[in-house]
């Protein structure tokens, strides 16, 4: 691939990411606190999107049935039983840290 070929296919991934946070954002609530629009706004520099990039995204997702609808959903108070089954999934799990610890000790002959 050549050098442009490759700024592209980079650049695309960048929108691609920048796409993605602004879809769970919206996808949390239509109206972004002062906080999630700064890290936007931080993103939008990092990802180097223009603001006519910003603007055609941003209208994507606003038009996204998906979107509007888990908005919609949230908002009925969808997400109540969220939490609980996550916890009890989390709880059955170990965490990364506490498996490295035991895999670990195992390596030093102590279980």
């Amino acid at each position: 691939m050549s050098q442009m070929d490759m700024e592209y296919e980079i650049h695309n991934l960048e929108q691609i990411a920048y796409d993605v946070v602004l879809r769970a954002f919206k996808a949390q609530s239509d109206a972004l606190t002062w906080e999630k629009e700064g890290l936007i706004t931080e993103l939008r520099k990092e990802l180097r999107v223009s603001d006519d990039e910003h603007r055609e995204l941003l209208s994507q997702v606003n038009g996204d049935d998906l979107i509007r609808r888990i908005r919609e959903w949230r908002e009925a108070g969808g997400n109540r039983n969220i939490a609980p089954s996550a916890q009890h999934i989390n709880n059955e799990l170990p965490s990364p840290t506490i498996s490295a610890s035991r895999n670990m000790l195992g390596t030093f002959g102590i279980d």
